[in-house]
């Protein structure tokens, strides 16, 4: 009995300090975990916002598609005289503005071009006189010196300078050397390729305008993307919106038209 009592005693004991020991480490409080504060906010520069192809001006009027497909220019709805006509004028504009080493030998290609066809052209400009009268009566000459005017500065425009140049150097000496027979029909020909050097353009700039849209719609100031609804609302014919005060946000000029570089109208 005594060590039965013994036994019971020492378990009693041991049971006891267990006790002592697990209530001491329930007890005791965790040591605190450092916690890193979050990492600033990365801050990522808008892109540069697109600039105009070739050194254009950030805003210009483009002549219009029309339903055929072509740009609306003096070039459309003419004969093929007319177009010879008109790809002498770019000749011409070529042997004026064409100043580059590279390109010295247009106005060379140009003067061999007006003597080698002189007959041919004569009749050729008689040709469109007498169209000019049948379209347009007692005041043709003054619409076909204005019409004329409107073709040089066509082809003078300064940002498709390189590339008419490089067209021209091309198609005049191939102009100089052809055989006065075969002149109208080189014009017809000769007259659209230089018309693609334009057209390249034109694309290429719609294309920055697309850009700039979306800049402005992404990253442009408040003043930015106002300017731009009004250009559209303008450009569609619609009612402009009112801003807080309930007057209608100025409205953004109309984009200038081409510019334009006047060369001389003599041969």
């Amino acid at each position: 009995m005594a060590r039965m009592g013994l036994n019971r005693a020492a378990a009693l004991a041991v049971a006891a300090g267990m006790t002592t020991v697990i209530s001491a480490c329930g007890g005791a409080k965790p040591a605190p975990v450092a916690v890193a504060p979050p990492p600033p906010p990365v801050v990522v520069a808008p892109p540069r916002m697109p600039s105009p192809p070739s050194n254009a001006m950030l805003a210009m009027t483009l002549p219009a598609l029309r339903a055929d497909g072509l740009r609306d220019t003096p070039m459309r709805d003419i004969d093929d005289n007319e177009k010879l006509w008109y790809f002498r004028a770019a000749f011409n504009v070529a042997a004026l503005n064409c100043q580059s080493p590279q390109h010295f030998r247009i106005a060379d290609d140009y003067n061999l071009f007006l003597k080698t066809h002189k007959r041919e052209l004569d009749r050729v400009n008689r040709s469109v006189e007498e169209t000019y009268r049948k379209r347009h009566g007692a005041g043709y000459a003054r619409i076909r010196d204005t019409e004329n005017t409107q073709v040089y500065n066509f082809f003078a425009f300064p940002p498709t300078k390189n590339d008419f140049c490089e067209a021209a150097l091309v198609l005049g000496q191939e102009a100089a050397a052809i055989p006065s027979k075969d002149l109208v029909a080189f014009g017809a020909r000769a007259l659209p390729t230089l018309e693609g050097v334009f057209d390249r353009f034109y694309a290429s700039y719609e294309g920055y305008q697309t850009d700039l849209q979306k800049w402005i719609a992404l990253y442009g100031s408040p003043e930015m993307r106002a300017a731009q609804a009004a250009q559209a609302a303008q450009a569609s014919g619609m009612v402009q919106p009112t801003n807080a005060s309930g007057t209608a946000p100025a409205a953004a000029s109309n984009p200038p038209v081409l510019p334009t570089i006047l060369p001389s109208s003599g041969d």
